[in-house]
């Protein structure tokens, strides 16, 4: 299954999110998966606007893909392949947000996300699901002021 993950960067700080009704969820950066068919920066695109409401951002960055393993409830593993994008933010967003999640890719309801910045290292060492390996990576470091 291919899967994008989204950076987004204004200045030293990136954009994360969590889910206030669901609280055992960590705290992650936007992505999703992509559709059948659809270019890796296309699905990267797509999945920003859906998850954060943002759109216009224009210097969009690859930073290649990875290989991980996700073993699901059932037991049964599953093979993701990450692709990695940074989006510079050029001009001051709001530092807080709710927006809804209205694509899962599941069809589940609307899921609720609040949207904020943190410095970069500090959101490296909160977000979870694996999204926090990418930030180790020196080409991605780079992107930060």
């Amino acid at each position: 299954m291919n899967k994008v993950l989204i950076y987004a960067v204004l200045g030293d700080r990136l954009l994360v999110f969590d889910e206030p009704d669901f609280p055992f969820v960590p705290m992650q950066v936007p992505g999703g998966t992509l559709e059948p068919g659809e270019d890796a920066l296309t699905g990267a695109q797509r999945e920003f606007y859906e998850e954060t409401g943002l759109s216009g951002a224009a210097v969009w960055q690859s930073h290649g893909s990875y290989l991980s393993v996700h073993w699901d409830r059932d037991g049964q593993k599953h093979h993701h392949r990450r692709h990695v994008f940074s989006v510079t933010l050029g001009s001051p967003q709001q530092h807080e947000w709710i927006h809804f999640e209205n694509h899962a890719f599941d069809g589940s309801p609307p899921i609720r996300f609040r949207l904020f910045f943190l410095p970069w290292k500090e959101a490296r060492a909160q977000i979870g699901l694996a999204m926090d390996a990418p930030l180790f990576w020196p080409s991605l470091q780079s992107v930060f002021a």
